[in-house]
């Protein structure tokens, strides 16, 4: 059953695009879910829709990473220097072999149709995830000295001061945009090639429902290369229908993961320990980079603008003088401003903030967190990394909404610089359950 009755015509010719009227790509889109995807081929993964997190969360719904080691080069290109995880590399290129070998012995055809379906090669690989948050965080910051008014310019005369405005200023933002690598990693901003799991044979436009449907749903190939890429632990996005990802734990999935060995245990890789082999959680890493994109957000500032101006009220000429400064280079005690405590109180602020203020952050909450910073319940890690764990414990249940803005200077500089109170959304610590 449909939400509409779609004519011949329009399932005949799709057009969806970003450029139509709101109720029009409504519409549009709706058609290409609901009807225009083949109901003869394999399921497909929608991302679109039902499958947001793939690839950027654990079972456990921890904000994961591929880790570098596990990448390989793709052999079957379009475009040179094309990563992904190794088992998927080693599925893909099987999968572009029989391609090819169905071609030679003519079960596809070749004539008037896409060549990219039979003649496979890979045009989109892995996007490193920490490159764009870097880039990401570059951004964060340029916006923020957007936001700066003169009189809070001039505040700004060392190291301490910056990070006052600098951390308020985060805060003052993390309801809006998304401040730590683990909560950008789960918004719409990122995509499947972050994870390592996905290959694209196109570069074809993912707005235009019309492409789609003329060189890919009803190409006389299109059945055939869904099927078997199945066969190889592939699945084809539905609103994306070029791009693979890899079908994690289906049986053809797992021969290829089942190749490979955990360096660490000599185990063989399998369902079981997949994640904690291929990825890194990042929570673990999160202070660590907001306090590296505090240092090197001073140093910039400085050497961008190393003065500030005093303003003083001579008497004896009942003038204002304004004399310019230089500011303070970064200090040697950078661990006395950005202590541990410091770190931890805003990081849970930042991820309350993120996740829309779910619990409330109560002195019991803190109290629990300073005693887990000191007993280290998980001796593999340190004071900070068991805090970070708990924060991580409380807020990974709280899945973050798609419907971030896309950061820009207009959007940040229009939010005010005021402190942000904590709000009571639920009753009682969730920390107490977690015991």
């Amino acid at each position: 059953m449909t939400t509409f009755d779609y004519t011949t015509f329009d399932l005949q010719n799709p057009s969806g695009n970003n450029g139509l009227s709101s109720f029009a790509l409504y519409f549009q889109r709706l058609m290409y879910k609901e009807a225009i995807y083949p109901n003869g081929a394999k399921i497909p993964l929608d991302t679109w829709y039902d499958k947001q997190y793939y690839g950027r969360v654990d079972r456990l719904q921890n904000t994961i990473i591929p880790k570098y080691e596990n990448l390989s080069p793709l052999v079957t290109v379009g475009r040179p220097n094309l990563l992904a995880l190794n088992f998927v590399v080693q599925a893909f290129e099987a999968f572009a072999a029989h391609m090819r070998n169905a071609t030679i012995l003519g079960v596809l055809k070749t004539q008037d149709t896409n060549n990219k379906i039979f003649d496979m090669k890979a045009y989109q690989g892995f996007n490193d995830p920490t490159m764009v948050y870097n880039q990401y965080g570059q951004q964060l910051y340029n916006s923020f000295t957007n936001s700066l008014t003169l009189d809070q310019g001039n505040q700004i005369t060392n190291f301490d001061s910056f990070v006052k405005l600098w951390f308020t200023y985060l805060q003052n933002v993390a309801s809006f945009v998304p401040v730590t690598k683990t909560n950008y990693l789960l918004t719409g901003i990122t995509n499947s090639f972050n994870s390592g799991l996905s290959i694209g044979i196109d570069l074809g436009p993912p707005e235009k429902d019309e492409y789609k449907y003329d060189n890919w749903l009803s190409d006389p190939n299109f059945d055939f290369y869904t099927k078997a890429a199945k066969k190889f632990g592939f699945i084809v996005n539905k609103n994306m229908p070029w791009i693979l990802t890899a079908d994690l734990f289906s049986d053809a999935c797992l021969s290829y993961i089942e190749r490979y060995v955990d360096d660490e245990t000599n185990q063989i890789v399998s369902e079981q320990n997949f994640f904690s082999v291929y990825y890194d959680q990042t929570y673990l890493t999160d202070i660590d980079i907001i306090k590296q994109l505090t240092i090197n957000a001073y140093k910039t500032y400085i050497e961008r603008s190393p003065l500030y101006q005093v303003r003083e009220y001579k008497l004896d000429c009942d003038k204002y003088k304004v004399e310019n400064k230089p500011r303070q280079a970064s200090p040697t005690n950078v661990n006395d401003i950005l202590s541990d405590k410091t770190l931890i109180d805003l990081y849970l602020s930042l991820r309350s903030l993120e996740a829309r203020e779910p619990v409330q952050i109560t002195k019991k909450l803190k109290r629990e967190l300073s005693n887990i910073y000191a007993i280290r319940p998980d001796k593999n890690l340190d004071g900070l990394q068991n805090a970070v764990k708990y924060i991580n414990l409380i807020y990974r249940d709280y899945i973050y909404s798609f419907d971030y803005l896309f950061i820009n200077p207009d959007v940040l500089i229009a939010l005010d610089n005021q402190v942000r109170s904590g709000k009571i959304a639920t009753v009682g610590s969730i920390a107490q359950q977690l015991y």
